[in-house]
């Protein structure tokens, strides 16, 4: 096919359909020359491509008419042209089931193309943005909306829509071009039939020889400590780490969790991360024991905000060690500096930190860009937590998170505290093997809820209450009174 008609470079995809022959371009040319020519040649907004005509322009040279031509507006994006050159060429001509196929086939490359280009811009704007916004290591988050496979089946699917194919033609057309590329040209010029071209491709993929089975490579592993020294083999990661998003309920003041450090020795007997670690032992090898996770520092300096999220400052916050108590009595002193120094180094990050232990706040220096907080689960917790957040200053915020709330808890004072999240004990399942068992979910008492409000209120708290009160099972019992 021409790629040039005079001046003007045809479109790629105007140029798959094929240019009509004999007796039927002789019709149009004694049309044109005895009426004109009615519809103009369709070009793009800056007049240097040839978008649909090329048989009209034939024609008027053929019938020495002068041509005439329509400019598409700016407005136009590659998609839009794409589906107008569809619908000019479509529905003037008889085409046959693998003429659409192959056409869908092309559609489908060209509409690709288009989406990666934007993509593609839509990456580099972000980039500017950040880049002009943020210098060193900063913010956070950029996450793929769909895979590549996901991509190419929607544009598949578009591809035979638009150009009327349907989706078994398209996968035979593929099958063609992939085993039998010589039969195309036959296919698309009404030569050959395209269930006959499929069956040839066919017999010649079964005619392949098997392909070996390729081993996979072996991953690289990493040596990392427990708390006591002892080294464990872990398979590094593929890629750049990044913090995990937190969809859901289970961390509903964050949208982010980072774990540099793993495992636990408190044995709260409801522990959800517990459960979680010896769900998938493939990738906790260590088991719950304290584990120290060096290849995670990085993940605050690699992790960006979607733009769309960019005002949410929910999206700037971080849940450090969601699987551990990193300020537990277990925990060595180096791998707190060093998560600590990481934290200082990207400021720009809200950092949410929580312990059963927080007498080991007052003799650290915190980030200042820090939520420190406290988890208290029954009354003996209370009094330690008053005591060490008398002495605690300098942060963002300091929070208390009386999740489970398992027992009524009375507080001296609290003053201390901006913040007070209040949960439920969800069901998890414990143990292994033998020892394996099921804790129940746990609803507080409504009243147990109400007045640790009314104490936070008092104390001027901000106070969160967490999904999991009412919608967890069996959920806390509302009062359901009536006064006869």
């Amino acid at each position: 096919m021409a790629n040039t008609l005079g001046p003007y470079q045809i479109h790629p995809f105007a140029d798959v359909f094929p240019l009509i022959q004999d007796d039927e371009f002789e019709d149009l040319v004694r049309d044109i020359k005895a009426h004109g020519l009615h519809d103009p040649i369709l070009l793009n907004h800056d007049r240097t491509v040839l978008v649909d005509g090329r048989n009209r322009y034939l024609a008027c040279e053929a019938a020495g008419i002068p041509l005439r031509f329509e400019t598409l507006s700016a407005d136009y994006s590659e998609s839009m042209i794409l589906d107008l050159i569809v619908s000019k060429n479509v529905t003037r001509r008889q085409l046959t089931a693998g003429q659409k196929a192959f056409l869908a086939l092309e559609y489908e490359k060209a509409f690709s193309e288009e989406a990666k280009e934007r993509q593609r811009e839509v990456a580099r704007r972000v980039a500017d943005q950040v880049n002009g916004q943020v210098t060193g290591s900063t913010f956070v988050a950029d996450r793929r909306q769909t895979s590549e496979q996901a991509a190419e089946q929607k544009s598949s699917a578009k591809a035979a829509r638009t150009v009327g194919a349907s989706p078994r033609a398209v996968q035979r057309a593929k099958a063609v071009a992939t085993f039998a590329p010589e039969l195309v040209d036959k296919v698309r010029s009404g030569e050959m039939a395209l269930d006959q071209a499929e069956k040839q491709a066919r017999q010649r993929m079964r005619a392949l020889p098997e392909a070996s089975p390729t081993e996979k490579p072996s991953p690289v592993m990493l040596t990392l400590r427990t708390h006591n020294g002892q080294e464990v083999q872990y398979p590094k990661p593929a890629g750049k780490p990044t913090f995990n998003n937190t969809d859901g309920e289970g961390i509903s003041w964050a949208r982010w969790s980072w774990n540099p450090v793993t495992g636990c020795l408190h044995g709260c007997s409801y522990c959800y991360a517990r459960e979680i670690t010896f769900r998938f032992p493939q990738v906790n090898p260590a088991g719950f024991t304290p584990l120290f996770h060096h290849e995670r520092l990085s993940a605050p300096a690699n992790t960006r905000i979607p733009e769309i999220h960019r005002d949410d400052p929910t999206w700037h916050r971080v849940f450090v060690c969601s699987m551990a108590d990193l300020y537990g009595r277990w925990v060595p002193d180096e791998w707190i500096l060093e998560v600590h120094s990481v934290m200082a180094a990207n400021p720009l990050w809200e950092y949410l930190l929580l312990t059963k232990f927080p007498a080991r706040y007052t003799k650290l220096d915190l980030p200042p860009s820090a939520w420190v907080g406290t988890s208290i689960d029954e009354q003996k917790r209370v009094r330690i937590a008053e005591d060490a957040f008398r002495e605690i200053d300098g942060v963002k915020v300091k929070w208390l998170s009386i999740e489970p709330l398992r027992e009524p808890l009375v507080f001296n004072d609290l003053s201390m505290f901006d913040w007070v999240v209040i949960g439920a004990q969800t069901e998890t399942n414990q143990g292994v093997g033998a020892d394996y068992k099921l804790v129940p979910a746990f609803a507080p008492d409504f009243e147990w809820v109400v007045d640790l409000v009314a104490q936070a209120r008092e104390s001027g708290c901000r106070v969160h209450l967490k999904p999991n009160l009412v919608n967890g099972k069996p959920g806390m019992k509302l009062p359901d009174e009536y006064p006869v």
